[in-house]
C-alpha cells in the first residue's frame, strides 16, 4: 500500500496540542500520521517509550531507502556507544564487494521542542549539514530488537534488527507499521545481509 503523510495531521510546534494519532483511508490510499512542523521541515513523531541506554550497540538495516552512504552496500549496520559528554557516538558501515567501509559520527540531542527522548541530529565530519533546523534521526516505533527509524519530511526510512538476519514474516510486519506510521514504501528495498566478511 502507497502511503503518503498528510499535513493535516500535522502540529506547529509552538502550539504542540495534537490529537490525530493514526487515520487510514483505504479509498484514497492515503495514511494520516502525527507530526510537528515547524514552518519549514515535518518531523515524525517519536516513539514516547524510548531510552537511550536500549537503544545503544549494534543495530543491522534490514530494509529502508538508499541513502547515499550505503547506496550500493550489503551487510549495512550501525553501532551507537555514550559518549563522555553526554551525545551519542555513531559508526556506521557496510560492506561494499569485498572492502568494509566506516564513517564515524556524532548524535545530538533535538532540541525538546521536537520531542523529549528518541530525537537527535547526526552529523558526520565533511559532510553537510542538515537543512531542516530539527532532528534528522527521529526513532518512531521500537521495540527490544526493532526499530523504525525516519528523517525529517519523512524522506529515509531505516528499519533496524538487532538479528543481522531476521525472519521475513517480522520484517514485513515492521515494515507495515512504518507505513501506518507516515512512511512512503515505494522506495524501499531490503538489504542484503548475507555474505559479511568483516565484523
Amino acid at each position: 500500500m502507497f502511503s503518503l503523510p498528510i499535513l493535516l495531521a500535522s502540529t506547529f510546534l509552538p502550539a504542540l496540542a495534537s490529537s490525530a494519532k493514526f487515520c487510514e483511508s483505504t479509498d484514497l490510499n492515503l495514511t494520516v500520521t502525527e507530526s510537528l512542523w515547524d514552518g519549514q521541515c515535518t518531523y515524525p513523531k517519536a516513539d514516547r517509550s524510548f531510552e537511550l541506554n536500549q537503544y545503544l550497540g549494534r543495530w543491522y538495516q534490514v530494509a529502508g531507502t538508499r541513502a547515499p552512504f550505503t547506496a550500493r552496500g550489503s551487510c549495512i549496520y550501525a553501532e551507537y556507544g555514550l559518549n563522555d559528554n553526554g551525545t551519542v557516538s555513531v559508526s556506521n558501515g557496510c560492506q561494499l564487494g569485498n572492502r568494509s567501509i566506516t564513517i564515524q559520527g556524532t548524535a545530538d540531542a533535538a532540541d525538546e521542542i521536537y520531542g523529549s527522548d528518541g530525537v537527535f541530529r547526526v552529523q558526520f565530519p565533511g559532510r553537510p549539514g542538515h537543512f531542516c533546523p530539527g532532528p534528522n534521526y527521529i526513532v518512531q516505533q521500537r521495540s527490544e530488537d526493532w526499530a523504525i527509524v525516519q528523517a525529517s519530511n519523512f524522506s529515509t526510512l531505516f528499519l533496524l534488527s538487532r538479528e543481522q538476519n531476521p525472519g521475513e514474516g517480522s520484517i514485513m510486519g515492521w515494515l507495515v507499521s512504518a507505513g501506518k506510521l507516515g512512511s512512503d514504501l515505494t522506495d524501499v528495498i531490503r538489504t542484503n545481509q548475507t555474505g559479511r566478511l568483516f565484523t
